[in-house]
């Protein structure tokens, strides 16, 4: 009975830090490329990987938890979205074996006109697995309409 006991608590206690491990910690990454704008933003995200990749937006805020960074928004594969004017850093993570990894390379590439960021994050060297792309949403509003006036 009491070897019955041990053994539960033992795959109890594997189970609960399995479930730990696959959690994503996007702040424990060493590389966090940061934007800001007064204005609001539109973000444009792409993904060429097999592999399951995951953005995180985050803000800083000094003493809070997780080393002052509270995720403000994550997304993951090919989409768009919107975000309040202020200060971010991005991560992306990427899942290997049931584990978010930090990447290997996150560069700044040169940004397209009108452009905030330009981020391109990498599981080796070289790759551009995500693609971030950040634009104020008053450089997309204040382009020339067509039509009758």
């Amino acid at each position: 009975m009491r070897h019955k006991a041990l053994v539960v608590s033992v795959v109890a206690i594997a189970l609960a830090s399995a479930a730990h491990a696959s959690e994503p910690r996007p702040w424990l990454c060493r590389d966090k490329p940061v934007f800001s704008s007064q204005q609001p933003m539109s973000y444009q995200l792409s993904t060429n990987s097999r592999s399951q990749w995951q953005l995180f937006l985050m803000q800083f805020t000094p003493g809070a938890g997780h080393d002052g960074f509270d995720i403000a928004k994550a997304a993951s594969g090919t989409s768009n979205g919107h975000l309040p004017a202020g200060r971010y850093f991005a991560v992306a993570l990427h899942n290997v074996r049931g584990n978010w990894v930090c990447p290997a390379e996150v560069r700044e590439q040169h940004a397209p006109a009108g452009a905030i960021s330009n981020l391109c994050f990498a599981a080796q060297d070289g790759d551009c697995n995500v693609k971030l792309i950040v634009t104020s949403d008053t450089a997309t509003s204040a382009s020339p309409q067509s039509g009758t006036p």
